[in-house]
């Protein structure tokens, strides 16, 4: 995609627009950019202006489809999550989250003191010039690129000072005392164990120290007295060393670092005296799960993700209205959960109270909008003018005429086939339509009126007026045009349906994809001049799932066994699939022996009886009633069974004594 970059840097408007961004003092507004040329044109920024970016949009969504974009144009990005604050106690929780959420950080913290390092040995270099400098300093190493949401940086965190400050490095030749690293790996949120299996883990063995960094990697230190040999880097699966290193720099393993927990038992036995259970499990150093409960009486001072971002880094907002009503809306559902929560008299955690008082001053930092409408003022602005396009194989026509259009227009054309399939499908197509093009596999240029097939993908097509240039995406323009009517799984669809009759507020259904909920009602709610009936399913955390009554196949009454009412699942979790899959895997394991047993059952000899003699009819004749549809067929499979050469395994229930009886005694005659 580097010639589409490349195009762009050549416009004139874009020049200037780097021009200002190379002095920033202040805001600066670019707008008139569809979702993927928001990633087209940072993509540019960043070939020339050699800096960590951090992009800020208004959702999760949104987030992961720039992130999508972004690595289009063959952008590395990190998308940094928000965290689970839970209004609940509970025992444990997937670790995958906060790993993700500090490997993210721990990028950062490692490209700013990189930075700050190099930037001083090229200080101190007085007999370079200014130009070489310059050259060093904008390859000191491939720049950070983060998306993250509002809602993200709305979430209170550890100060960047206090979770750093026991961070140290270990280098080959330098001495350090065995004691003093295991205290050290214990404050920065390491676990002891035998051996590595996973991130966030050590273990000492003699004179060799293991840490396990990620989920695939570890580093290997290994001692010679206390003065350190050797240092590489190993496979966690393999245990096999893969690179020697000359020194490296341990990290906290998360976030949530605590320093001195005999203050923060104190301050909690002195605000909540009451919470005697969980004032004891802190004790145990068991604290991690009561971090959000209690997050001002374990850090008195606290800051924002956006507090992380060193004076290096351009800050992207990403349509800052939509920023600004999401931060609203968040502020409102906050509340409305501390409200709910308070009237049902549970404990509100205070990291959910700080969420309400998230307060950020952005015109501390240059700030750089992305705005897709012309809605930007008070400050320098840059107008693109772009629209999104998509074409599918049901308009092909449509295809053809405009292709022929961009043509005559003069327009430069690149038409993104996403595979070589795709590409040789395309072409056969406009060689059919007599229109002219050509494919290159690796397209460098494209000139006026000139369509060019080639490999790349992209989410959507797009056409910039400034460039000339309409970029249309046909990656899923050649799939089958017939779908696969979606099966319920068998299990689900056998399940007892939804009939609103038998259902009352606060019996508990099942959603297919989201888990066990709780039925509220059915509400009527119109959008867009559009009236219909949702039924309201209640879930962790009082969340709120609307099921259109049109669609209710994905729903099914709760049938578990047991008093006890059955624990929500959270909305958009991952428990509710791990549930499933853990289901689906026992199942297999039990499919796997009875595959085995009829397997067996299948090469033992049994005894096949006759068929239906004379005295049998006569039998059945005797019997004072007439069989229903479902008796007749289950007398005749049990017949059936009885007269194969295998052993018979089938079990008739009923609830009629009197069937039951009559079934048994004709298969027995």
């Amino acid at each position: 995609m580097n010639f589409l970059v490349e195009l762009l840097e050549q416009n004139e408007k874009f020049k200037e627009l780097l021009k200002e961004l190379k002095k920033i003092k202040g805001p600066v507004g670019i707008s008139g950019l569809v979702c993927v040329e928001k990633a087209h044109i940072i993509k540019a920024i960043l070939n020339n202006i050699k800096k960590p970016i951090c992009l800020l949009t208004y959702n999760e969504i949104q987030a992961k489809k720039l992130c999508e974009d972004l690595k289009s144009f063959g952008i590395k990005t990190n998308y940094f999550p928000k965290r689970e604050i839970a209004s609940y106690d509970y025992i444990a929780q997937s670790k995958d989250l906060p790993y993700e959420r500090i490997s993210i950080l721990n990028k950062m913290i490692l490209e700013e003191t990189n930075k700050n390092q190099k930037n001083m040995q090229i200080k101190n270099n007085t007999k370079q010039s200014e130009d070489i400098k310059e050259s060093n300093i904008n390859n000191l190493s491939k720049n950070l690129v983060i998306v993250t949401t509002i809602e993200t940086a709305m979430q209170k965190m550890i100060t960047k000072q206090e979770l750093y400050q026991n961070k140290f490095d270990i280098e080959v030749g330098k001495s350090y005392s065995l004691d003093a690293l295991k205290e050290t790996f214990v404050k920065l949120g390491y676990e002891r164990s035998e051996l590595i299996e996973n991130q966030g883990q050590f273990c000492i063995r003699g004179g060799i120290v293991d840490v396990g960094l990620s989920e695939t990697i570890g580093v290997r230190i290994e001692f010679w007295g206390d003065e350190v040999d050797s240092i590489r880097y190993f496979k966690i699966s393999s245990q096999r060393s893969t690179e020697m290193i000359k020194e490296i720099t341990i990290f906290p393993a998360h976030e949530f670092i605590v320093d001195d927990l005999d203050t923060v038992v104190k301050n909690i036995e002195e605000n909540y005296p009451e919470q005697t259970e969980d004032i004891e499990q802190i004790k145990a150093k068991d604290y991690i799960s009561k971090i959000d409960k209690y997050f001002n009486q374990f850090y008195a001072n606290s800051s924002s993700f956006l507090d992380y971002l060193s004076d290096e880094y351009l800050l992207f907002l990403d349509e800052n209205l939509k920023i600004n009503q999401r931060q609203e809306n968040i502020i409102l559902d906050n509340n409305h959960l501390i409200d709910s929560l308070i009237q049902k008299e549970r404990f509100v955690p205070e990291a959910i109270r700080e969420i309400s008082n998230f307060e950020y001053n952005f015109s501390k930092r240059p700030i750089i909008y992305l705005e897709q409408n012309d809605t930007i003022k008070n400050m320098p602005k840059y107008y693109f003018e772009t629209r999104e396009i998509n074409f599918y194989q049901p308009e092909l026509e449509l295809l053809i005429s405009d292709l022929i259009n961009y043509q005559k227009a003069k327009k430069k054309v690149c038409i993104l086939a996403g595979n070589e399939i795709n590409a040789k499908k395309i072409c056969e197509v406009l060689k059919e339509h007599e229109v002219n093009y050509k494919y290159e596999e690796n397209l460098k240029e494209v000139n006026q009126a000139e369509i060019v097939v080639t490999t790349n993908s992209i989410s959507s097509g797009f056409e910039n007026y400034d460039l000339n240039l309409v970029v249309i995406s046909m990656q899923n323009g050649f799939e089958e045009t017939t779908k696969k009517k979606r099966k319920l799984s068998r299990q689900f669809k056998e399940g007892e349906k939804i009939v609103f009759a038998d259902l009352k507020p606060g019996d508990f259904v099942v959603h297919q994809t989201h888990g066990i909920g709780e039925f509220i009602g059915v509400n009527t709610i119109t959008a867009d001049n559009i009236t219909k009936d949702y039924i309201k399913i209640k879930y962790r955390n009082d969340d709120m799932l609307y099921v259109p009554t049109t669609n209710l196949d994905s729903v099914r009454k709760y049938i578990g066994g047991g008093e006890t009412a059955p624990r929500l699942n959270k909305l958009g979790g991952k428990e509710w699939n791990a549930t499933t899959s853990k289901v689906k895997k026992q199942l297999q394991e039990v499919a796997k022996d009875l595959v085995e047993l009829y397997a067996k059952r299948q090469k033992i000899k049994g005894y096949a009886f006759s068929k239906d003699t004379p005295w049998q009819r006569q039998f059945e004749d005797s019997f004072p009633y007439t069989e229903t549809d479902d008796q007749l067929r289950c007398i005749e499979e049990v017949k059936k069974d009885m007269e194969k050469p295998f052993p018979m395994d089938r079990l008739l229930c009923r609830r009629c004594w009197i069937w039951k009886n009559r079934g048994s005694n004709k298969g027995s005659f």
